[in-house]
């Protein structure tokens, strides 16, 4: 492990939530919220003082970067981005208490979004309300860079699921790389970002509400928690903010394409046809369970893209029964973007792998292949989406069981596991606001096991990991 290459480059990305930390304090001065006025400045000190500390004593690395020494940071990062960012949601809010603070920063960095603090009428401080979106843009930025990067980095070998032209390993540092990942899905961000909130200023949208929520649809996550109550307004906004959401969900698949002009690829991408087969089918699912096509096609885009962001009556959705919610959800969206859940990509492999089986039952002896993204599969890529997935069911059950221990009864653990793994806001809100501290100590380890996809932090419980 190269652990001043590490340790360097958190300092750096520290630096940037300080920042964060003091444009929030300004908010707060500007609105006269003195409580959070102090949080936020003893936030961005805090920050300052320890990662200006470690990047003077750890000396300038000697060895090149790997990896997994950007896996390591992508751990840490996730480890101490909720702590970091939690002081602003303890001081100026009544009933908070660490652990929901906590679990907070962890929900808005995550981008499911949902809250468990409650403040009476709704009425969110406007500094507090501009850290959730600022966490949620950091979060779905981290999330995006690391798939592209570091996932496609550790998984050379694997399905491709996180390949794209943006990345290649280089012969030097690791690190070296990144910076042509960074920019790229920073320009995705702030295109789609200022696309869907020019689009609900058109609507009428007030324009603080067309910015939380267009910051929420490009992060496939929710800014402000009041927005669940109140749905989208106008159809025209309805319609910008379900273009934000599926664009947010399908992430760096749809804009390479786009920036490149090759809207061929991008109508024939296996994840792109997927993902609009799958909102037809969960569309017609939900209009069988009594909601009309435009809430049923709200509700579609918005599970899919694993975000809490209604598109309709939220009222309406409770008409679904729990084992129909629960599916697009766990399906989720592009494994190169904010959403969360098992990746259309994942589910494109092993729909062809099952079919290809189908078609040798007749012929047990006949040689069948396929391509994925122009990457033809052999047997070994196709068994790691295989373990990816069982690894998955095998950790929705371990916290289900979890949440039922916590005193939580099925449904409810059910709503909790699932939610927080595939970072679906929407399917935890009925439930996260009113478990206890154990359960929220076991929603944050969810949340963040989600974003990291399970099984690339397991060679972090590995020693050699950390002495390599």
């Amino acid at each position: 492990m190269n652990y001043a290459s590490v340790a360097r480059v958190l300092s750096l990305l520290m630096l940037i939530v300080a920042a964060a930390a003091a444009l929030g304090a300004g908010a707060a001065l500007a609105a006269g919220e003195t409580a959070q006025l102090i949080s936020f400045s003893v936030t961005a000190l805090g920050i300052v003082v320890v990662a200006a500390s470690v990047l003077l004593i750890t000396p300038k690395p000697k060895v090149r970067a790997r990896p997994s020494d950007g896996l390591a940071v992508v751990i840490l990062w996730w480890l101490v981005m909720p702590v970091a960012a939690a002081m602003p949601f303890v001081f100026g809010v009544a009933n908070s208490s660490v652990i929901a603070a906590l679990h907070e920063a962890a929900s808005c960095l995550t981008t499911t979004g949902h809250s468990v603090i409650e403040i009476a009428g709704d009425d969110w401080p406007v500094s507090l309300i501009y850290w959730r979106g600022a966490l949620h843009l950091m979060g779905a930025y981290g999330a995006v860079v690391t798939a592209a990067g570091i996932f496609a980095a550790i998984n050379l070998g694997g399905p491709g699921v996180h390949r794209t032209v943006l990345f290649t390993l280089p012969e030097g540092s690791f690190f070296e790389a990144m910076p042509r990942i960074l920019w790229p899905v920073a320009l995705m961000m702030l295109a789609g970002l200022a696309a869907v909130f020019l689009g609900l200023l058109i609507s009428g949208m007030a324009p603080a509400r067309a910015l939380t929520d267009a910051v929420s649809a490009i992060t496939t996550g929710l800014v402000d928690p009041a927005t669940v109550e109140r749905g989208p307004g106008s159809r025209l906004a309805k319609f910008v903010l379900g273009f934000g959401l599926i664009f947010g969900a399908l992430g760096l698949a749809a804009w390479l394409p786009m920036r490149a002009g090759a809207w061929r690829t991008l109508v024939r991408d296996s994840e792109a046809v997927l993902f609009v087969f799958l909102i037809l089918v969960f569309t017609g699912v939900a209009m069988l369970a009594g909601l009309n096509l435009a809430d049923g096609t709200g509700w579609a885009v918005s599970t899919l893209s694993t975000s809490a962001l209604p598109l309709g009556d939220p009222a309406v959705t409770q008409a679904i029964p729990l084992t129909v919610y629960v599916l697009p959800c766990l399906v989720g969206g592009s494994a190169l973007a904010a959403a969360g859940g098992i990746k259309l990509a994942r589910v494109v492999v092993l729909s062809r792998r099952a079919w290809q089986e189908f078609q040798q039952l007749g012929y047990r002896r006949s040689v069948v292949s396929f391509r994925f993204r122009d990457r033809e599969l052999d047997e070994r890529s196709v068994i790691g989406v295989w373990v990816y997935f069982v690894a998955y069911v095998l950790a929705v059950f371990l916290f289900l069981v979890g949440f039922s221990f916590a005193g939580l009864g099925f449904d409810d653990s059910v709503r909790l596991s699932i939610g927080a793994l595939t970072s679906s806001g929407g399917l935890m809100a009925p439930v996260a606001a009113n478990v206890g501290p154990s359960a929220e100590i076991l929603l944050i380890l969810a949340m963040l096991l989600g974003r990291l996809e399970i099984l690339t932090l397991l060679p972090a419980l590995s020693p050699s990991f950390w002495r390599g």
